[in-house]
């Protein structure tokens, strides 16, 4: 393996294979032209090469610099999850309908319990009703409502957080500091997609965007 190859292994890692491949197009174009120009000077081919590696820099301190602009391999992971699941969701009306019913029927076995004093006997199971109702209601109501601009994004994604703590409020209630630790695992998988989505914003222009990143 050539120097150059080294540099640009270590300058790209962790990032996606898109942009690996974009790193190397550019990067092999600047260190052609600083060896083509290093020649034109005089110098010979070997002490050309080490002038034009030595011309990129630090391949460590590079890789940092990618890393906040480029798509790393985790949120290209990430962002091609969405799309499949998009793809899912907009296959036939059937799975809307699907989706937009069990937390339909949820909220109603929900009320039902409480409607009927069967909550008393059975409050975990109407709580629970109640709270996956809310979620999974919201979550399926999301793909039918025009929420197309950022501002409707963190509009939405406002509201879910609020509607999710809430829901996990009723789950828990009062012994939420018991079960701290159930409260973590629940929820340190949703913070980390939602920190991953955030730097993808971050990185693609809004025309980019699928639909899922305004969720």
């Amino acid at each position: 393996m050539s120097e150059l190859e080294i540099w640009i292994k270590r300058a790209t890692r962790h990032l996606s294979k898109r942009s690996i491949t974009q790193v190397r197009r550019e990067i092999q174009d600047h260190y052609e032209s600083a060896r083509e120009a290093a020649i034109v000077e005089g110098a010979t081919a070997e002490d050309a090469e080490r002038t034009a590696l030595k011309a990129l820099g630090d391949a460590r301190t590079a890789n940092c610099q990618y890393l906040n602009v480029l798509l790393t391999s985790a949120e290209a992971r990430l962002l091609g999850e969405g799309n499949w699941e998009a793809q899912i969701m907009c296959s036939g009306s059937w799975v809307k309908w699907l989706l937009l019913s069990a937390p339909v029927a949820a909220l109603g076995a929900a009320v039902s319990l409480y409607v009927n004093g069967a909550s008393a006997k059975a409050p975990g199971l109407a709580q629970g009703l109640l709270a996956l109702g809310s979620i999974t209601g919201l979550l399926s109501a999301a793909r039918l409502l025009p929420i197309n601009t950022p501002s409707r994004g963190r509009l939405f994604r406002s509201v879910k957080w609020v509607v999710l703590v809430g829901a996990l409020a009723i789950i828990f209630g009062q012994d939420a500091q018991k079960m701290s630790w159930l409260l973590i695992s629940c929820l340190w998988p949703m913070f980390w997609v939602e920190w991953t989505r955030i730097s993808i914003r971050r990185k693609l222009p809004v025309a980019q965007w699928p639909r899922h990143l305004y969720l």
